[in-house]
């Protein structure tokens, strides 16, 4: 019996709607001057222009509840078309009126007696959803005497089918008002208000973020050899854009669509920025879980692009799923990566490993409860857990967020002041190496009568690897000059080369035999390094020998000697070094020069060369101008030149 009358009323619900009058509100009713929209609205589903008249007899429309949307109404899954119509009662004389209408799934059209007020979004044949602009909206109704004292509205509604799943259509909650325009716009500044508050983690945690993505960015300007700067200032930047798209929500109205696009950007940007920077501060392993890692966040860019540019809707609920995965994947390499550093001593993992653990499982708890949620298999864990709610809500992950911040923030911070530190005391040794080589290599050559002798030595780094030594015997007048090029450059090619002329200094004590020189210094190099040299032995006569350790051979008058090849210093023990020997007549010059010359390379990649050394050397080029020439054209190597002229006065003696 129970049975058949619950049957029955509901074959006579929808009569019994037509012939109520609850969709009617009255403004008269004591002159009050904002009047509750809450209640039955006439409500029907598909699409006719017909229904904006207010002379369209709607009796025969159902009523549903204004609080509540459709789905909870017996129109689940229903989307598409919808119009919902209600008639407002207005006192004489009260013309200035505006309807304040509580969020309604997902675009709509609002009419007035037939006129077009306003619109939410973008209406088809636009297939795209829209959202934000607050918790409610505020349309002025048109003003002048309405007919029979009374307004008919109605709302044209249409429900994108990406939201079936866990949104039904129409007005998401109560709250609805309609009244004088002073007093509605009043409500919506508060709703405005209110909706502020609500972001208002979310708006500080984004400055923070903002200013710290800044401020890193600052740090890698200066210190372009540290790319984890780049990185963090990357992930806080894309971080920040994901709070800041919320902020942006409670005010304007945008489509949903460029909404998840700039979002899930933001998100695959601080997936991969983040992957990035614990790389690059950690410097783990690369592992298949990296890779993995990797390609999730991939997927996931990859899914929300086709998405954007084919319009395809797998749903919400796959998306959620989608980034759930990613999140979890990500989540759990970078904890592993944190503490697996940490057990191995890195005191920058040991000071992020409980921020990173705190927030990882947050944001993982907030990603299963979303989606858990909207796949429907649970309803009674929110995807935010609050922290406080007073002044202003606070939001588990955004607390976690905000920790971790401040946490790698500070890391950082230390991290550039023990590099900044380290970087004073290389300054000082670099000072001090400098110092030793000006003392090793002059710069004011001693006197040696017969001989003129011109330098330039010019370092491709601060302490260079190229070096030379003149060294004048008063005894017979004779003067030995040497010339070389240590492998490599930097603070450890000069420290050889500053051991290479102690050498040479100490060798000189007991020979300036070139050959037997160069054996002694081929003997001290040995398992130290490789360095090509030149000896040279000028006499009082002129007569000169020289010997060559894979050298370049000198110039002679701007024509190349020819001299049989040698292997540098320090490649094996125990070898004799080829000896030319030839005099230097009256006026002949001999230049003498390291690799850096020839080697100078444009921006184009082109070489300096022997062909143009030869051609500068043919029109009498002095020793500073071919250095000079070589420098210019793009120095990529210690650069050392020597001429030695035989002077008209020697000759005669």
């Amino acid at each position: 019996m129970i049975k058949k009358l619950s049957v029955l009323l509901l074959l006579l619900a929808p009569f019994l709607c037509g012939f109520a009058q609850a969709q009617s509100f009255d403004l008269t009713n004591g002159r009050v001057p904002i009047a509750s929209l809450d209640g039955l609205w006439r409500f029907h589903t598909g699409d006719n222009p017909a229904w904006a008249n207010p002379s369209f007899d709607d009796s025969q429309w159902p009523l549903l509840r204004s609080d509540k949307d459709w789905a909870q109404q017996g129109y689940m899954s229903y989307s598409g078309m919808a119009w919902y119509r209600f008639r407002v009662a207005v006192p004489a004389g009260l013309d200035d009126l505006s309807l304040f209408l509580p969020r309604i799934r997902t675009c709509y059209e609002v009419y007035a007696d037939g006129k077009l007020i306003g619109t939410y979004g973008k209406m088809p044949p636009n297939t795209s959803p829209y959202d934000g602009g607050g918790h409610f909206q505020m349309f002025p109704l048109p003003a002048g005497q309405h007919k029979q004292g009374q307004i008919e509205v109605a709302l044209r509604v249409w429900h994108w089918p990406g939201f079936v799943t866990f949104f039904g259509g129409g007005p998401s909650y109560g709250g609805a008002r309609v009244g004088d325009s002073k007093e509605i716009e009043r409500l919506n500044d508060l709703d405005a208000a209110r909706s502020f508050q609500s972001r208002a983690s979310s708006l500080i945690l984004g400055l923070l973020e903002t200013l710290a993505g800044m401020g890193a960015l600052a740090l890698f300007v200066l210190r372009r050899k540290e790319p984890e700067y780049l990185w963090f200032s990357l992930m806080m930047l894309f971080g920040a854009t994901n709070q800041w798209i919320p902020v942006i929500d409670s005010t304007l109205v945008w489509n949903e669509d460029v909404h998840d696009l700039i979002g899930q950007t933001a998100l695959a940007g601080f997936g991969l920025s983040s992957l990035a920077f614990y790389q690059q501060l950690l410097k783990p392993r690369r592992t298949w879980f990296l890779k993995l890692a990797v390609a999730s966040v991939a997927l996931l860019m990859l899914n929300n692009l086709a998405a954007n540019l084919f319009g395809t809707v797998q749903g919400t609920g796959f998306e959620a799923l989608l980034l759930g995965l990613s999140d979890l994947v990500l989540n759990a390499w970078v904890v592993t990566t944190v503490f697996t550093s940490a057990r191995k001593n890195s005191v920058d993992a040991r000071l992020l490993a409980g921020p990173v653990a705190l927030n990882s499982a947050a944001i993982l708890w907030s990603e299963w409860a979303w989606t858990t949620y909207i796949l429907g298999w649970q309803h009674r864990f929110n995807f935010s857990m609050a922290v406080t709610r007073k002044p202003f809500t606070i939001d588990l992950t955004d607390a976690t967020e905000a920790l971790f911040l401040l946490a790698v923030f500070a890391i950082l911070i230390l991290r550039f002041t023990r590099t900044r530190t380290q970087e004073e005391r290389f300054e000082t040794e670099f000072e001090s190496a400098r110092s030793v080589q000006q003392y090793l290599i002059p710069t004011l050559l001693p006197p040696t009568p017969g001989l003129s002798i011109e330098s330039d030595y010019r370092p491709a780094r601060e302490v260079g690897g190229d070096f030379f030594q003149v060294l004048p015997d008063a005894s017979d007048g004779s003067a030995l000059i040497i010339v070389g090029d240590v492998a490599g450059k930097g603070l450890q090619a000069g420290m050889l080369a500053a051991l290479i002329v102690g050498s040479i200094r100490t060798a000189a004590t007991f020979t300036t035999d070139p050959g037997r020189i160069l054996a002694l210094l081929n003997e001290r190099l040995q398992g130290r390094g490789l360095v090509t040299c030149l000896a040279l032995r000028i006499e009082r006569d002129g007569s000169a020998a020289l010997a060559n350790a894979g050298h370049l051979p000198p110039y002679l008058n701007g024509q190349e000697l020819a001299m049989e090849g040698a292997l540098p210093l320090g490649a094996i023990t125990g070898i004799e070094f080829p000896v030319l020997r030839f005099k230097l007549a009256e006026g002949d010059t001999l230049m003498l020069m390291t690799d850096g010359v020839a080697e100078a390379q444009d921006s184009d990649g082109h070489l300096f060369g022997f062909e143009r050394i030869g051609e500068m050397l043919s029109k009498g080029t002095a020793a500073a101008a071919l250095a000079n020439a070589a420098q210019a054209f793009g120095q990529e190597d210690d650069i050392t030149v020597l001429t030695v002229a035989r002077s008209a006065a020697a000759a005669s003696a």
